[in-house]
């Protein structure tokens, strides 16, 4: 085994073979028949540079069985790879710097990096390991946020080209059996990766030979085989980043940062007025979290809940353990709690014609509505343009009372991931998730949509302004439109419904019809079904809301969640018969529920 370093010495490149603290200096060329110049230079007393400056820099993307698994990505045929600009190249020791015209997430990618040693083209698989000189450390650093945020074209090159951002080094590290090898990432002290390189789909030398069918390597030239689980952000104002190979070296950087302004206007947003209308699981959360911020909040709701909260206040529990309770002004009627800032419809959308009724007590000239239901909402076509701009959905707004008494130009589109229940009047709590995304309906990135956001990520949430927010509605209504009513029909958690195979291919049918529909309405989905099958999977033993309801005896959000969709196929032209079938039954259950004035449960049986 041999480490060979690149340096700086007195203003001169050389380099040479590096053994505990020293280098013993060489001639001519690395790749091609170097010599030792009889010297030896402290490595201390250099400038480490990186160990090759290739012509160009490839790097794998999904190239490991553990990521793929977790993330329901499809295996793929071929290596599927990107380049890093020549000017990103970065060495060990030296700073990461945070590029100054991106203000987002930075993601570390501690990765294995074959080196190649001579000029290599359409080479066999059992040829390639004769033209890999060696192997490297690589962080292959990433602004995420930038990745995907065309949603028509995945900006690989730019998300991960800024300057410093192609990290290497500190040697290249010869005659090791890279089969043998584990990759592992240190942030700050703290491991956060450790995979071995024997889970990839590609290994090194059939990396070598595929890729050489596309392009010529060259000596220097830089393969980053790809990361596995465990990726993510340095999030810290000060960093250490560690990419540790055992066998192979230590490759360390800084990456130190003034974090950028949580605000998308640059301030702490000032306290608002904020009514939540129905302070129930999502509701209490947001009414709960925009209180303990600080913000005046009033909630209306009523019954045993309301009671609660008048006499107690809303209590949050949060999903680590965490117990607030937050002060509110508690309410039955609109008239009763005033002018607001922001109104938040939180209620089930069968609900939305009752209390939109008297909200003419709570809009001010300026006042915002946010709605936060499940399903498709009634404002879809407003402020749309296109073909079905201002077309009203029947099956949401069957009076037009929604239309007539909320103009479109006061609606911000929200879209709920949390996972939330109430679990005693008065008492709400978490399950997971703290996201809602947000969005104009006409997708312009106003200043109060903008305000708004630094409102929600001020009381702790996670929040992004999107300017295609119908299309976010669509992927959480996606799995909505399976798993509610699944989980209705057969009292399963989602946890259940993903591992029993035959609701897993029902959920997925109904989405396939749904991605149909969604698509001749000009929607594209940024995950597959089965990625989107995978998360929900992942939530666990999460009773959904529909199935709460009818755990309940209350009346079932039909027609947002399952009938809307149908309507659309209907205007669309688009055949679904999965969707019609699961509607038919849910509908029914609701109805028979409703006559007979009770819920449905499952319990145990109780011992003879």
């Amino acid at each position: 085994m041999t480490q060979w370093i690149r340096y700086e010495r007195s203003g001169r490149v050389e380099f040479g073979t590096l053994e505990g603290g020293e280098i013993a200096v060489h001639s001519g060329d690395m790749f091609a028949g170097a010599k030792p110049a009889g010297e030896t230079v402290k490595l201390a007393e250099v400038r480490v540079l990186t160990p090759t400056e290739p012509s160009k820099m490839i790097c794998l993307w999904n190239n490991f069985h553990q990521l793929a698994a977790k993330n329901g990505f499809l295996v793929p045929e071929e290596p599927l790879y990107f380049l890093k600009a020549p000017s990103a190249y970065h060495p060990a020791g030296l700073p990461i710097l945070r590029p100054k015209s991106y203000s987002g997430r930075i993601i570390y990618e501690g990765e294995l990096g074959v080196v190649i040693g001579k000029k290599c083209s359409m080479v066999s698989e059992a040829e390639a390991s004769n033209y890999i000189f060696g192997y490297t450390c690589v962080n292959d650093v990433t602004a995420i946020d930038l990745l995907k945020k065309n949603p028509t074209f995945d900006q690989w090159v730019r998300a991960k080209s800024f300057d410093t951002f192609g990290v290497m080094g500190p040697v290249i590290t010869t005659g090791v059996d890279p089969m043998q090898l584990n990759v592992r990432t240190v942030l700050n002290g703290k491991e956060r990766q450790n995979y071995p390189v024997a889970d990839m789909f590609f290994p090194p030398a059939k990396l070598v030979s595929m890729i050489s069918r596309d392009m010529t390597l060259m000596p220097g030239d830089v393969i980053a085989c790809g990361t596995s689980l465990g990726a993510g952000v340095m999030g810290d104002a000060e960093n250490v980043i560690e990419i540790v190979i055992d066998g192979v070296g230590r490759l360390s950087n800084p990456f130190d940062q003034v974090l950028p302004s949580p605000y998308l206007l640059e301030k702490e947003p000032a306290p608002i007025k904020a009514c939540v209308v129905g302070a129930g699981a999502i509701g209490g959360l947001v009414a709960a979290r925009l209180a303990l911020a600080g913000n005046d909040v009033t909630v209306i709701d009523m019954g045993a809940h309301l009671a609660a909260i008048k006499a107690k206040g809303l209590t949050l529990e949060w999903h680590d353990g965490k117990v607030e309770t937050a002060k509110v002004k508690a309410v039955e009627k609109a008239a009763d709690a005033g002018k607001q800032d922001l109104v938040v419809l939180a209620v089930k959308a069968h609900y939305l014609d009752q209390v939109v009724k008297d909200i003419d007590n709570l809009l001010g000239p300026e006042t915002m509505v946010m709605t936060v239901q499940n399903g498709l909402p009634w404002w879809y076509f407003q402020r749309l343009g296109g073909k079905y701009d201002n077309k009203k959905l029947e099956s949401l707004d069957p009076t037009g009372i929604l239309t007539q008494k909320i103009d479109a130009g006061r609606i911000v589109g929200c879209v709920v991931y949390p996972a939330a229940a109430v679990t005693a009047p008065g008492v709400i709590h978490h399950v997971e998730g703290d996201r809602f995304p947000i969005g104009e309906l006409d997708g312009k990135e106003t200043e109060r949509v903008k305000r708004l956001h630094d409102v929600l990520v001020r009381a702790g949430l996670k929040s992004r302004v999107l300017k295609d927010i119908r299309s976010e509605i669509w992927l959480k209504a996606w799995g909505n439109l399976s798993f509610n009513p699944i989980s209705a029909l057969t009292h399963a958690t989602l946890v259940d419904i993903c591992q029993f195979p035959e609701t897993r291919h029902l959920a997925a049918r109904m989405m396939e019809e749904a991605e149909a529909i969604a698509k001749k309405l000009g929607v594209t989905f940024r995950v597959s079904i089965e990625k989107r099958i995978a998360g929900a999977e992942a939530v666990g033993a999460h009773k959904t809301s529909m199935l709460q309801d009818v755990e309940a005896g209350r009346s079932l959000e039909t027609e947002a969640l399952i009938g809307s969709i149908l309507e659309m196929a209907r205007l669309t032209d688009t055949p679904a018969p999965a969707i019609e079938s699961v509607y038919a039954l849910v509908k029914l259950l609701n109805k028979v529920m409703l006559l007979e004035g009770g819920g449905v449960r499952v319990e145990k049986a109780k011992a003879a």
